[in-house]
């Protein structure tokens, strides 16, 4: 579960001039990674609206913190 967060937010890293023109063409090693996301990976345009990231990643976090509160 994590490594598909922490494959998320990468994605949401990307920066827009790393894109081009097509949303999911990212950095070799990136690329394989996020087809592992399968339908995910459509939200990969989100990174054109950087005031949309926040949105994009909250419920990622908000797993993220419950993962962390669950195991201590």
């Amino acid at each position: 579960m994590r490594e598909t967060i922490a494959t998320f937010k990468q994605l949401m890293t990307v920066h827009e001039d790393q894109l081009g023109d097509d949303a999911t063409a990212h950095a070799p090693d990136v690329e394989a990674d996020i087809r592992r996301l399968g339908e995910l990976a459509a939200l990969a345009g989100v990174v054109k609206f950087p005031v949309r990231i926040k949105c994009a990643t909250l419920a990622w976090n908000t797993l993220t913190q419950a993962l962390d509160e669950a195991s201590a």
